[in-house]
């Protein structure tokens, strides 16, 4: 327990520290030469697009990269739409709580390693949760009366007060 927890403690602290170094350029190649679909990747394109066209999405930068080989990047829409900045795809954005995400990383390398297993009880892996009890506040909730509607009311309406 405690071998796994300095591990995610350590991941943690990699992801943070791997956020400040600047990252080597990926080598680029065509989607076909990773598996993967121009027509897709096309779609993306599209969907993406529209998106920005309708109001839905200000902007975007999308990268796909596989096998180290970066296949797809590009930029979509506004950086500042009301001064009509185009987006690029060197744009920098905040990132607000990454815990879940860095969180589920770390569970799924568990998961793919055989240390975590997804169908066990969180008791097995932290031992205060053995004796969790929920609390359930209870209401009184009319419930739809059996048998025939009574006239003058509607089909499946709660009965009461």
């Amino acid at each position: 327990m405690q071998t796994m927890l300095a591990r995610l403690c350590c991941l943690a602290a990699l992801l943070c520290t791997a956020t400040l170094l600047p990252a080597a350029p990926l080598a680029q190649s065509s989607p076909e030469e990773v598996g993967l679909s121009a027509e897709r990747l096309d779609r993306l394109d599209s969907a993406l697009q529209k998106a920005v066209d309708s109001g839905e999405l200000p902007g975007a930068v999308v990268f796909i990269a596989r096998d180290g080989q970066l296949v797809y990047a590009k930029s979509f829409g506004w950086l500042d739409r009301e001064k009509k900045i185009p987006m690029n795809n060197d744009a920098i954005f905040r990132l607000y709580s990454m815990t879940k995400p860095v969180v589920s990383v770390a569970a799924m390398m568990l998961v793919e390693e055989g240390k975590l297993g997804l169908q066990e009880p969180v008791s097995k892996y932290i031992p205060e949760f053995k004796e969790m009890k929920v609390g359930v506040e209870s209401k009184e909730v009319p419930r739809p009366a059996p048998g025939p509607c009574p006239p003058g009311r509607a089909p499946g309406a709660a009965v009461g007060p």
